[in-house]
This record gives C-alpha cells, sequence and structure tokens, in this order.
C-alpha cells in the first residue's frame, strides 16, 4: 500500500473529502488564474488597443462587431433612418486605424465594413430620406452622393438578405449542406401559434449532440408566458426595438454531470454544441430562431435565475427567441470567413 492510500485508510471519510475538495479548489483557482491572464492579454478589449501583437486580428473582430450592429438596424421590419451614429463613429474609427496600420483595404472584413455603409445609404435613397450628416462627413471615400459604390467588387458581403416563409415551407427535405448554409437567424416573427409538437422533435434530435462522455448534461426551459418572457428579454438586454418572441428558451447545462476540475469548460463546449445542433433541428422544422448569449454580469444573472426559477447547479448558455417566419422579412446579411482564413495545418 503506498503512502495515500495508507493516509486514506486512516483519515475519517468526511476529512478525507474536506481534503480532496480544498486540493480541486486550489488546483481549480489556478487554473482560472491562467485563463484571466490569457483573456486580459489578448482579447479586444480597449487596454489591448495598443498592443501591436494581435492588432489586425483585434481590429478585424471588433469591424465585424460593429458592421453586425448595423446590418440588424438596416434589416428592421420598422427602419429607423439617421440610426446608428454611435457604431458608425466607433467604425469610422477602426477603418482609420486600420488604413493608418497599411492593413489591406481589399480585406473581406474591411470591404465587409465598406459595403454596409453604401447599403445604409442606398436604404436611405430607397426610402426618400436624407443621408445623416455624419455619413458624408466620415464616410465621403466610401460612398458617393447617389449611395452607389465607388469600387467594383467580386460580391456584397455586408447589408441585408430577404428571407420568405415560402422557401422554408420543404426544409425537411434539404440535404444538410442546404440545410445548414441557408440557416439564418430571425429576429421577427409571424402573428401565429408555434407548434409545440414541433419544437419538442427538434429537441428530440438535438439530443444526439455529441458531449462528454456521453453525459448529457444538457438542459432546455420553454417559456411561453409573455410576461416571462418580456421581462426575460429585458434583462438579456440584447433585443431592444423588437417585439417579443411568442417562445423563448433558455438552454443551460447541469454542473452535477461532471467529475474533475479539468472538466471546469465543458459545460460551455457541450452546451454550445447543443445550441447549434437545436438551431439547426429547428430549422429542419421550418421554424425560425435567433440565439442570444447569457454573458450576463453578477446582478443580471442572479435576476434571471430568480425569475425563472433556475438552480445554482446549472450553467446558463444561452437564450434562444423561437416563432414562425413571417412571409417575408429582412435578416442581416452576417458575411462568413472562407475555411481557408481560419485553417491551419501541420504535416
Amino acid at each position: 500500500m503506498n503512502l495515500k492510500n495508507r493516509i486514506k485508510s486512516i483519515t475519517p471519510p468526511n476529512v478525507w473529502r474536506a481534503l480532496q475538495r480544498q486540493k480541486a479548489n486550489r488546483c481549480l483557482a489556478s487554473y482560472y488564474l491562467l485563463q484571466r491572464k490569457q483573456y486580459i492579454n489578448y482579447c479586444a478589449g480597449p487596454w489591448n488597443e495598443k498592443q501591436r501583437n494581435g492588432q489586425y486580428e483585434r481590429l478585424r473582430s471588433t469591424i465585424v462587431y460593429y458592421i453586425h450592429r448595423i446590418e440588424k438596424g438596416l434589416s428592421h421590419r420598422y427602419f429607423r433612418s439617421g440610426f446608428g451614429k454611435s457604431a458608425f463613429a466607433h467604425l469610422n474609427e477602426l477603418m482609420q486605424t486600420w488604413q493608418h496600420e497599411g492593413y489591406p483595404t481589399d480585406d473581406v472584413v474591411f470591404c465587409a465594413a465598406e459595403n454596409v455603409i453604401r447599403a445604409y445609404v442606398r436604404k436611405h435613397h430607397e426610402i426618400g430620406k436624407p443621408i445623416p450628416d455624419f455619413i458624408n462627413a466620415w464616410f465621403a471615400d466610401e460612398i458617393t452622393q447617389s449611395g452607389e459604390q465607388t469600387k467594383s467588387y467580386a460580391r456584397i458581403n455586408a447589408g441585408t438578405k430577404v428571407v420568405r416563409a415560402i422557401d422554408k415551407r420543404n426544409n425537411a427535405s434539404l440535404d444538410y449542406e442546404s440545410l445548414f448554409r441557408n440557416r439564418t437567424s430571425v429576429r421577427e416573427y409571424a402573428d401565429t401559434p408555434v407548434d409545440m409538437e414541433s419544437v419538442r422533435e427538434a429537441i428530440n434530435i438535438s439530443m444526439k449532440t455529441p458531449s462528454v462522455c456521453n453525459r448529457q448534461a444538457f438542459r432546455i426551459l420553454l417559456i411561453r408566458n409573455p410576461n416571462l418572457i418580456e421581462k426575460s428579454l429585458a434583462v438579456q438586454g440584447g433585443w431592444r426595438g423588437y417585439a417579443a418572441p411568442p417562445l423563448l428558451a433558455l438552454i443551460s447545462v447541469d454542473i452535477r454531470s461532471f467529475v474533475s476540475v479539468e472538466e471546469r469548460n465543458e459545460p460551455y463546449i457541450d452546451g454550445g454544441l447543443f445550441t447549434m445542433s437545436f438551431l439547426t433541428a429547428l430549422e429542419y422544422e421550418s421554424i425560425a430562431a435567433c440565439p442570444l448569449n447569457t454573458m450576463f454580469r453578477d446582478e443580471q444573472e442572479r435576476e434571471i435565475r430568480k425569475l425563472l426559477a433556475v438552480p445554482e447547479h446549472e450553467v446558463l448558455i444561452a437564450f434562444i427567441a423561437i416563432g414562425n417566419f413571417p412571409d417575408v422579412i429582412n435578416s442581416p446579411m452576417s458575411f462568413r470567413y472562407s475555411g481557408d482564413m481560419i485553417t491551419r495545418e501541420i504535416d
């Protein structure tokens, strides 16, 4: 018998468990310390803006963030002319920094930034509204007064696209590639009740999601109460300007399914996989949806847990707004990088 087993044999079980907990706590603290340092040193936060290491990627990701903010406004059913001054101010600053640093202006992200500006101008021309002064002041090189392109690009990769309910009716007959490529987040829904049996079937399909050691720790809460939906989305904060969806799902993961501190991030991995499976399954069932993050401050999380009676042993992963496709709706184009842009290979 080795020393560890000998000590364990003479130690009362409750004391041994307390020692194990103390050891796990120290290990977990060290892991989180490393993760904290990694995140604070390399994320796109403003405190890292002057660091040369990673500046290109930080600029790209932040530009994409503001492109998407503008696209959401462009796709809104009740378009508000002149919106987005704050987002455009940030985009202008980022684009100037990009050019100052000498990064390529034919990069897909920089082209998307130019294209979303043009889409904004075209939208105002289409509805007969004047172009806001801040657009003409900040982006004279990106547009002409007519709103036409000043450069010729192979494709428009920013703005909005049209989504039609009629095109979604036969989703169950599509092959996987077509189903996956054509899925898009929809934030405005038809004024009709959601078929709950189809939603439940989407959950059953999603249960094929892989999970660590087949733990299947995902959990899903379906919320149909309009009052709870509105209060939940008010706390979440990312649904402003849209009518409440007829159905809201909250995906979480039960921590009690995990056994070691090395599995500390696994709830988010498994939960993310399940979220994507569920979104794809809803698309298969011809149901519209939009994921919403649950990256909350402490007080937000406490409020959501209290409001929806979510137990402490469940990690919040995402909300998903769910409804039926309207006859016709605009949706953000949300361009994607090509696979080779994110791929590294080792021989």
